[in-house]
C-alpha cells in the first residue's frame, strides 16, 4: 500500500500537467521570429559610450550592414584596420601609473 501511495505522489504532478497542447504560440522545432536590430551608422557607433557593447561582434556587424561598400571582405578588413582598431586603442582604459 505504501508503494502505491508513493507512486501516486510521484505521478500526481505528471497527471496534473497532462499531455495536451499549450496555449502559447511557441512551437518546438519551429524557428521563432527574432527581430534583428537595425543597422547603425558610423556616427551612432562613434557616439556609443559602452566599450563592451561598441566593440561587440553583433554591433560591428550592424555597423557593417549600414554601408553597402563594406560588404566585401577586403573593404571590411580595411575599415577595421583604419577606423575600428585605432578607435579601440584610443578608448581602451589605461592601466594606473605608479
Amino acid at each position: 500500500m505504501f508503494r502505491v501511495v508513493c507512486v501516486l505522489l510521484l505521478l500526481w504532478p505528471v497527471l496534473l500537467t497532462g499531455c495536451g497542447g499549450s496555449d502559447s504560440d511557441v512551437q518546438i522545432g519551429v524557428p521563432s521570429d527574432v527581430s534583428t536590430p537595425p543597422p547603425i551608422s558610423l556616427d551612432e557607433w562613434n557616439q556609443m559610450t559602452d566599450i563592451n557593447q561598441k566593440y561587440d561582434v553583433d554591433t560591428l556587424e550592424r555597423l557593417r550592414a549600414s554601408d553597402p561598400e563594406l560588404e566585401s571582405e577586403n573593404a571590411w578588413n580595411q575599415f577595421m584596420k583604419e577606423v575600428v582598431m585605432p578607435k579601440m586603442k584610443e578608448e581602451q582604459p589605461r592601466p594606473p601609473q605608479h
